[in-house]
């Protein structure tokens, strides 16, 4: 039995991490489990155990209650942000704390219980962060406190300041982590978008009421309850809403939403006498893919292609599937011949793409040779006002143009302004 635990510590999933995630992931928690000795080693007694026990129960009923709205809240990457902390900030408001630890410890025990199977040393690691952030927060609302009196307005400002804190520690600690754990995260990746930043502010705000409701009367908490899972609830909006923008086999935008966004962009671009160029591409036998390899292949090979097509074009071109096995970009201020040159770019891309190692999941069939799996596209451009100056025109012309080069051998870019008119 010793050998098998020897075993398991072995892999544990800590002793991946570089040199410098590993250090900081180990000095963090080591300053949270000794911020905890030193919080409890200064509690003078337990007089704020029914406010400890009051917010805890109401926590967990709010937590609990969320679970599900949780479930379909997926996001990509390590950082998730969700309402739980404002009942930590309202703790580090009103208790020593000692106490706000131990409601912070509790809240994340039961996540920890209910979540099932998560990594060990991230779950410790955003533990001690939320311990560091709770004792930050109660810092900086006792210096505001000296500084200010113990006026109403006071107390205001040191809710607001304590909220900042914790949420800023929070941000930092978890920021600098991401960033050392999984190389190569971007800034919105690490600390977070307007969405976050809202979630965030929420949370806070909640924390600074439940807080004020708590000190006028511990049991205030569980008024709380509803006003927590309403906004709990009110975080799927943008989950929901980019659901319904999102095609679910590729990743790209749905048709209808490329066409509404395109439409703008179009307006936009004639106003300002400036071109858009449309970009019509179809995976070349792409049925051979399916009759011969199965749906599920054919499906990875639509996402892999996705992949390429979106990871080649700027942020600020918009890309959909147009439906089936062809895909459509709409290149904002691109005359016609840098379009060209951006459809012979992708066209490229994806001729040379290891299309085998990214459909590597479900290519579990021995007769499926990598070097036989390879796909090209066939792309037509058009550009506007010259193929069109709405957007179906340009969809008309840019399709008639990548038949064009479907029918000059495939694996081809043609332009609309060099084909001839269906009569």
């Amino acid at each position: 039995m010793i050998a098998e635990g020897r075993r398991a510590v072995r892999y544990w999933a800590l002793w991946t991490l570089t040199v410098p995630a590993f250090i900081l992931v180990l000095f963090v928690d080591v300053l949270g489990i000794g911020y905890t000795v030193y919080a409890f080693a200064d509690l003078p007694s337990l007089d704020g155990l029914q406010v400890a026990l009051a917010l805890t129960g109401s926590a967990l009923v709010a937590v609990e209650g969320a679970r599900r709205v949780e479930s379909r809240r997926r996001r990509p990457g390590p950082l998730h942000k969700d309402l739980a902390p404002a009942w930590m900030v309202a703790a580090a408001v009103v208790l020593h704390p000692a106490l706000a630890i131990v409601v912070v410890l509790v809240l994340r025990s039961w996540w920890r219980i209910r979540a099932g199977r998560c990594v060990p040393y991230r779950w410790a690691f955003s533990t001690a962060v939320l311990v560091l952030a709770t004792g930050l927060a109660h810092t900086a609302q006792t210096m505001v406190l000296e500084a200010l009196g113990t006026g109403a307005s006071a107390r205001i400002v040191a809710m607001v300041a304590a909220a900042t804190a914790f949420f800023v520690t929070d941000a930092l600690l978890c920021a600098v982590a991401i960033t050392q754990i999984v190389p190569g995260s971007t800034r919105r990746q690490a600390i977070g978008g307007l969405d976050d930043l809202c979630v965030d502010g929420t949370a806070a705000s909640l924390g600074c009421l439940v807080a004020a409701a708590t000190l006028a009367n511990p049991w205030a908490a569980v008024l709380a309850i509803p006003i927590a899972l309403s906004a709990q609830r009110a975080l799927l909006f943008g989950q929901l809403e980019s659901e319904a923008q999102t095609d679910p086999k590729t990743g790209l935008a749905r048709i209808d939403w490329w066409r509404r966004r395109t439409e703008e962009l179009l307006r936009s671009t004639l106003n300002q006498r400036e071109p858009l160029a449309v970009l019509l591409i179809d995976i070349d036998h792409f049925k051979l893919i399916n009759d011969q390899h199965g749906h599920l292949v054919g499906d990875e090979a639509l996402r892999a292609i996705a992949t390429i097509l979106r990871g080649a074009i700027r942020t600020k071109d918009v890309i959909g599937r147009f439906g089936g096995e062809e895909f459509v970009i709409a290149l904002p201020g691109t005359d016609l011949s840098d379009a060209t040159v951006t459809a012979n770019r992708l066209r490229s891309a994806v001729a040379a793409s290891p299309l085998a190692a990214m459909c590597a999941g479900v290519l579990d069939d021995p007769g499926l040779l990598p070097e036989d799996f390879c796909l090209t596209v066939s792309i037509g451009v058009a550009v506007s006002p010259d193929d069109g100056v709405s957007l179906d025109g340009l969809l008309h012309s840019a399709d008639r143009a990548m038949y064009a080069a479907k029918a000059a051998g495939r694996d081809r870019v043609r332009r609309a302004a060099e084909c001839v008119p269906l009569s």
